[in-house]
């Protein structure tokens, strides 16, 4: 896109905005359709997202990213806030999973498929934060050599078994033609010897003329169907072209974006000496000045001299909350105006005509506005109130002269300081290992122990694969579908993770802790593993699997979780992943400790039970870039008391874990039909001729990952060889591994599950 289609589509994107904002502000009456109103606007929003994303994406100027950064970050806070407003409404379907939108009515009103709202994740979410590795390496933690390797490029994506290699680079036909040179070594030597140079020479010129004949057969069958039009061979090459251009002309462009942004901020550290040579004085003297005006006033006033400037530096704020103590709606539209005014001061007037041009370069005047005199007076303000409150210590030091006042001060200094109720430390702050430990040890220690875990950094959202379904009465529980659960991921995990002004910005909206619950193969992992790459977390691992036998004194378990958490809120390692797998293992109830199928669970994960609940609702805050993730396929096997989060109120290990939950359902029947063809689509280039419907049918019951499982079984390399002559079918080749599974009880568990979760106790039936 260039330059001036991308201030085009900016201009119009903002124009959007600013309509939706004046049609918000002058219906905010919802006494008809609550639950509407706010779908319609949700849908809105998420639309102005998406273009402003594309701005995004294209522009180049640092100055214009900036402007157009914080204008998405504001409308992602207005996004999350609708949607936790619809979820707190309740929805027309009254058999939605608790937490779920329904947005059927809206988008039909609208007139908008259901695609349009699944956008790319913001670029800006990622692009801010240095890979896992490199964050690390600035930490210094120590790692060994293949603790944290990037992962394979032909790995694949849904965590599918792997097949074993083929060892024999031999070509097969040469061992199928001489059976009886293979079968014995002394046959061998009788053969060779009774066959001369001539013949011996006749016979391997056949071998390879045959061999060589066979292989181009699949070369020239395609150039026949070209030539006849019975081929899309050539389209899909050009396709895959026009891709590999696409990606190119990205990968150029993110590497222009990147140069512009070096030399902006090269040229912003010029500015600011040049800023502090020529107004750094002026500067100190208006700073200093503005205080002494504070203090006279103060003094006046009060009649006494101010002990710290801390009043001085809250005034603003609470006259700020004085005058905008106005409608809900206006306060949170209010920064979605200021981006507007932005806009219209800033670049408007620059979009059109020889200034646009002008615009794609550096503004130096206004950097030197927005940016940098502000960092020379945020230099220069510590050294000017560090000599004021020394000049306010002497002048009260002379008038007073009283020891016993000065005493008094000091007393009454302390109680305010002291005053409050005290938090109860928490148990990691006692060990003394762990006093003298610093972060980067913390952390090199979780890595040489295996708890930092790898993944595949190139997933997406759009991974999770599977199509919108319309909900269904009100007579069953709907289970959500995989449309569902990636909007419902995206906006509790991926977006609130985004930047520190978003997490900071919607502190009641965002979650510390979410459960992804269903059966095995479900996608809960894969589904963690795109949270993950989507914002590029670190994840760090808890589970049976990667601690194995270590950690279990109870100091130990102690130190892991100090380490874990004191890591995780680390800023410079944010966002963070704590993800705990089979996490119903940790939540188990007295009665389930003591008895239960050991097979099914392990008492010993309960060692870390009170650690997990004070860290988490204690230790962790909202404005923590820190999200603890857990995945299970035997939600049931957990006490319901310990696994969801009651409130803020009591004690830290009374008040429950998991703030939100999710239920990961087995596939339908389109979900099935399309994760066959993508599965497949992985596997053959060419286009097969297979009813991906007969084999969605086939496949009832069968989760995500046991279908990519039968496609790598059946399409094996030794099958891919032979795909030009015998193409796979479903009755010969799928069926046999498709085997008739009976309707479990494990969705009705999951089912009564979610109803204990919601608070409600009606059985399906």
């Amino acid at each position: 896109m260039s330059s001036e289609s991308n201030d085009t589509l900016w201009d119009r994107t903002i124009a959007a905005l600013k309509q939706l904002g004046q049609e918000e502000e002058a219906n905010n009456d919802t006494s008809g359709d609550e639950y509407k109103h706010y779908a319609k606007l949700y849908v809105r929003y998420t639309l102005v997202l998406a273009d402003m994303n594309k701005v995004y994406d294209s522009c180049v100027q640092a100055q214009k990213r900036l402007d157009i950064k914080m204008t998405i970050e504001h409308i992602i806070c207005r996004v999350i806030r609708l949607r936790n407003c619809l979820a707190k409404l309740p929805p027309p379907n009254q058999s939605s999973c608790e937490g779920l939108v329904d947005l059927n009515s809206a988008l039909v009103e609208l007139k908008i498929s259901p695609s349009q709202l699944e956008a790319l994740t913001p670029l800006m979410l990622k692009e801010g934060n240095e890979s896992v590795s490199t964050r690390i390496a600035k930490m210094g933690a120590t790692t060994s050599s293949s603790t944290l390797e990037e992962p394979d490029s032909d790995a694949n994506s849904a965590g599918t078994a792997t097949l074993p290699d083929n060892d024999d680079e031999q070509d097969d036909t040469i061992s199928c033609a001489q059976p009886e040179i293979d079968s014995d070594s002394e046959n061998k030597e009788n053969i060779v010897n009774t066959l001369d140079d001539k013949h011996a020479a006749a016979k391997i010129q056949a071998l390879y003329r045959g061999s060589f004949a066979r292989k181009q057969v699949p070369y020239e069958r395609i150039q026949i169907d070209n030539f006849i039009g019975m081929s899309n061979s050539s389209k899909e090459e050009e396709i895959s072209q026009l891709d590999a251009d696409i990606a190119s002309l990205h990968q150029q462009r993110a590497q222009e974006q990147s140069q512009c942004q070096q030399s902006y901020e090269a040229e912003l550290h010029q500015l600011k000496d040049t800023v502090l040579e020529e107004e750094g004085f002026a500067m100190q003297r208006e700073l200093r000045e503005e205080r002494i005006r504070w203090i006279t006033e103060q003094t006046v006033t009060k009649h006494v001299l101010p002990d710290s400037l801390e009043d001085f530096y809250g005034k603003d704020t609470n006259q700020a909350e004085i005058a905008h103590d106005d409608a809900t709606t206006k306060k949170e539209l209010k920064p979605l105006n200021e981006c507007i005014e932005i806009y219209e001061q800033r670049w408007k007037g620059r979009a059109v005509g020889p200034d646009r041009i002008k615009s794609q370069a550096v503004d130096s005047e206004m950097a030197k506005d927005l940016i940098v005199r502000n960092q020379v007076r945020a230099e220069l303000t510590p050294g000017i109130d560090e000599k004021l409150l020394a000049n306010l210590q002497k002048i009260k030091a002379t008038q007073e002269g009283d020891k016993k006042s000065k005493k008094k001060e000091k007393t009454t200094k302390g109680k305010k300081k002291g005053g409050g109720k005290k938090e109860k430390p928490l148990p990691g702050t006692k060990l003394s290992e762990v006093k003298d430990m610093t972060v980067h040890q913390m952390l090199s220690c979780l890595v040489q122990n295996g708890l930092v875990y790898n993944y595949d950094n190139r997933h997406k959202i759009s991974n999770f694969i599977g199509p919108f379904e319309a909900t269904g009465n009100a007579s069953t529980l709907n289970a959500p579908n995989a449309w569902e659960l990636r909007m419902s991921v995206r906006d509790l995990c991926i977006l609130p993770m985004g930047t520190k002004r978003i997490k900071s910005s919607i502190q009641d909206e965002s979650l510390r802790s979410i459960l992804f619950y269903g059966p095995k193969g479900s996608g809960k992992t894969l589904m963690m593993e795109i949270v993950a790459s989507e914002i590029g977390a670190l994840v760090i691992h808890l589970s049976l699997t990667s601690i194995g036998n270590t950690f279990e004194d109870g100091n130990e378990a102690t130190k892991l979780i100090h380490m874990i958490f004191t890591v995780a809120k680390e800023e410079a390692l944010s966002p963070v992943i704590i993800y705990l797998d089979n996490c119903h293992e940790f939540f188990l109830g007295k009665s389930k400790k003591k008895g239960g199928n050991p097979d099914a669970m392990n008492a010993s994960m309960t060692r870390f039970q009170k650690l997990l609940l004070m860290y988490k609702n204690q230790y962790l805050t909202k404005e923590d870039r820190v999200l603890v993730i857990g995945c299970t396929n035997m939600p049931a096997a957990g006490d319901m008391k310990l696994m969801k989060w009651k409130g803020s109120s009591g004690k830290a290990e009374k008040q429950g874990f998991f703030e939100h939950a999710l239920y990961f359902p087995n596939t339908s029947n389109s979900s099935r039909s399309m994760l066959w063809k993508e599965a497949i689509r992985k596997k053959v280039t060419c286009p097969c001729q297979l009813d991906f419907d007969l084999l969605a049918h086939m496949s009832s019951g069968y989760s995500t990952g046991k279908i990519f499982e039968i496609v790598n079984e059946v399409l094996s390399n030794d099958k891919l060889k032979t795909l030009a002559s015998s193409p796979p079918s479903e009755q010969h080749d799928f069926a046999p591994k498709l085997l008739p599974i009976e309707q479990s009880q494990s969705d009705q568990i999951f089912v009564d599950f979610s109803r204990q979760w919601n608070g409600s106790k009606t059985k399906i039936s």
